[in-house]
């Protein structure tokens, strides 16, 4: 007798690691547009400190996602993104 539940657990299951996947890249890319959108504001000058600790923390998000720790490289991206757009508005948005 075949256990059709053991076939859809395990096609639930990939689907869900390959979501999770996706939704880190995603959230990876929108961390580097937001350190662009601060270094084009000339932030790298006028918030050094924020500028480098969001690169730094991008590059600990790259590197985890790529080792497949999804969930601390979304943590690294939150505070990537977090130190972005504190640099951002220290270096008062100037280009958008």
């Amino acid at each position: 007798m075949k256990r059709p539940w053991v076939v859809l657990l395990a096609v639930v299951l990939c689907a869900g690691l390959v979501v999770a996947g996706c939704a880190t890249t995603k959230g990876i890319k929108n961390a580097q547009a937001q350190l662009e959108k601060a270094k084009a504001a000339g932030a790298e000058k006028s918030a050094p400190f924020e500028y480098y600790a969001a690169e730094g923390y991008l590059g600990q998000a790259v590197r985890q996602e790529k080792e497949g720790d999804n969930k601390q490289a979304k943590i690294f991206t939150k505070q990537s993104t977090d130190y972005s757009a504190k640099a951002l508005g220290i270096a008062k948005g100037g280009a958008k």
